[in-house]
């Protein structure tokens, strides 16, 4: 298929560039990831425990904006795998905390160096300035969709 043309650049076609370049980016960025042991969403789900310290899963799910049974999946694999600990929770016998292990901890430090360099060679054809008018291109129109979404 023939890349679309400047005068083609409809947001139709605009969309569907923006999809392909966040599904490729996301595929090379979690390969690097993969490749230290740990993927794009594992690490997603960690730095959101480290962010909020201990926390429920239902906080979790809230600030991944997931459903409770995806995350209830995510958690059951990265407990087995030693990577966060289920804690029972000091005032609700119902409710559980997480807590990221050592394990947890070092995985996070170990991806990070690859995380960055596979960003930063997607970004390499990128100059500052056609950088930072993409960013701002991007700033506005999801300003736009939060918008969008606060109407509905």
């Amino acid at each position: 298929m023939p890349k679309p043309t400047f005068d083609e650049a409809t947001p139709a076609v605009i969309t569907e560039t923006l999809l392909s370049v966040i599904r490729l980016m996301r595929k090379q960025v979690d390969a690097a990831m993969s490749a230290q042991g740990l993927s794009l969403a594992r690490e997603k789900l960690l730095t959101a425990i480290a962010q909020e310290g201990t926390c429920r899963p239902a906080e979790l799910a809230s600030v991944l904006q997931q459903s409770p049974r995806t995350i209830t999946d995510a958690i059951d694999a990265m407990d087995r795998d030693g990577l966060l600990v289920r804690l029972r929770h000091p005032t609700d016998r119902r409710s559980q905390l997480l807590e990221l292990t050592e394990t947890g901890n070092q995985a996070l430090a170990q991806v990070k160096k690859p995380k960055q360099e596979a960003i930063d060679k997607l970004f390499d054809g990128l100059d500052l300035t056609a950088r930072q008018q993409l960013l701002i291109s991007l700033q506005s129109i999801e300003t736009l969709a939060q918008q969008i979404e606060e109407q509905n």
